[in-house]
């Protein structure tokens, strides 16, 4: 596997439940003002004939996890949002509940929203909690609703080997020329996402390094600089960020809602509206590399029991190969 895909926004496989962030926009069809957030409002056809919301549920680790635990795809979430937009449903639902993961991952489905978005989907991100590089999924939909209990940020690079996990920046602390060739390609993506929402950029780089600040205020909305006596600090030079819903919905970056059902009943449709939940289509290739991975595992138990027998033996090895090299070309394709 590449080794890039090792790579990890701020959580390694699901290790650690890291905490998220959001944005809003007005709702409904009526003119939308600027947002304090300094966020272009969303453009919102709620004139379209379908009354049909599409649900995507985005649970567990951003990519694959050889852990038994829940994840999702890029490659899952494309089949799924081209799904969705054959059906040219109001709006796409992206139902948010993820510690992060990898960093590939993320940026082909950051890039797939933004996408999506310019040719004219409706996508709306419903956090139930988003850490690291489900922060920065977040971040690429034009509107962003959250639970009350809800966090987003948190999304450092890290990198994990056999010597342990540690910060991307402090592996390339010792070689600038590499880190600035990492950082440069890697916070294009953001710099895109934010400049499809309308979003300040310096919210996702408060997320993603340390040493970064944010600021606010109520009439200029966010920035990595005090501009002046009103702003306030969001961020210290010395934490990473974390935002809670509360201050999220404080500076129109998210609003708040309960359940699911509010979030669709808010979205300012003119019928009741149909919702469809994709469950099944985000679960394909983790149902897949699980039942690889099985196999992998009692294979590997018969080569060990077949070792007199060297017919078996041989039989059981060739099996094996054969399993992982499946297993391999899938986590390729992911």
């Amino acid at each position: 596997m590449n080794n890039f895909n090792f790579i990890f926004a701020g959580a390694v496989c699901a290790a650690c439940s890291l905490a998220a962030f959001g944005q809003s926009v007005p709702k409904g069809d009526a003119p939308a003002a600027p947002t304090k957030s300094g966020a272009k409002p969303a453009t919102i056809n709620t004139g379209a004939s379908s009354n049909l919301v599409v649900v995507i549920p985005l649970k567990g680790v951003v990519g694959p996890t050889l852990d038994d635990e829940e994840w999702f795809s890029a490659t899952d979430f494309e089949k799924a949002l081209k799904k969705a937009e054959k059906l040219n449903p109001a709006a796409i639902v992206l139902e948010i509940n993820s510690p992060g993961g990898l960093v590939a991952t993320e940026e082909r489905i950051i890039r797939m929203i933004i996408d999506s978005q310019g040719r004219g989907t409706r996508i709306v991100a419903y956090v139930i909690d988003a850490g690291s590089a489900a922060a920065l999924i977040t971040l690429a939909c034009k509107e962003i609703f959250m639970m009350p209990s809800a966090r987003i940020g948190a999304a450092v690079t890290v990198v994990s080997g056999n010597s342990g996990t540690t910060s991307l920046k402090s592996l390339t602390e010792n070689d600038p020329e590499l880190a600035a060739k990492y950082e440069s390609f890697r916070s294009a993506t953001h710099k895109s996402a934010a400049e499809v929402t309308g979003r300040s950029p310096a919210i996702a780089d408060a997320m993603r390094d340390m040493s970064k600040e944010l600021w606010w205020s109520s009439q200029d909305g966010f920035s990595e600089i005090r501009r002046g006596g009103s702003d306030e600090l969001i961020d210290g030079p010395k934490t990473v960020l974390t935002l809670t819903a509360g201050i999220c919905e404080r500076t129109d970056l998210a609003k708040q809602k309960n359940s699911l059902d509010e979030v669709i009943h808010s979205l300012g449709m003119r019928r009741s509206p149909e919702i469809s939940i994709f469950n099944s289509d985000m679960k394909t290739n983790p149902t897949k590399f699980k039942k690889l991975l099985g196999e992998i595992k009692k294979l590997r138990q018969n080569v060990n029991d077949s070792k007199s027998n060297s017919n078996n033996h041989k039989h059981f090895s060739e099996e094996l190969a054969k399993k992982i090299r499946q297993a391999e070309q899938l986590l390729g394709d992911l």
